[in-house]
């Protein structure tokens, strides 16, 4: 993983059954994680790709992550509302993948590696 300019936290939370992370700073981003098999992990990154971007961490192949929604998160939060334009979509993508990845790791290491450990 590259280093990032921006360190984020992250809640984590559970809606309908499906494990939620929410990027408590810029882009707050809502995230969802998906879990799969490492037999079907190529699978699965393959069919999700086709439906937006999608993260994982570099050894783990029992999860990947993708995203939601980000910013007001369709109006509930307007004062984080991103107005993205020509000159920025760019940049709100590259935020966007490192938020991701970040979570990815994140969620390696606080949910997945103590599992491990308990």
């Amino acid at each position: 993983m590259k280093t990032s300019r921006t360190i984020h936290s992250f809640l984590l939370s559970q809606q309908e059954g499906q494990t939620l992370l929410t990027a408590q700073e810029y882009p707050w981003s809502v995230l969802q994680v998906i879990p799969t098999t490492p037999a079907d992990f190529d699978r699965t990154v393959t069919v999700l790709k086709k439906r937006g971007m999608v993260a994982h961490h570099d050894t783990d192949r029992t999860f990947c992550i993708i995203h939601l929604t980000s910013g007001d998160h369709d109006g509930q939060h307007p004062e984080r509302y991103i107005p993205i334009t020509q000159n920025n979509y760019m940049q709100f993508i590259e935020d966007l993948k490192d938020v991701m990845a970040q979570a990815a790791v994140w969620y390696e290491s606080n949910v997945i590696s103590r599992l491990k450990t308990h």
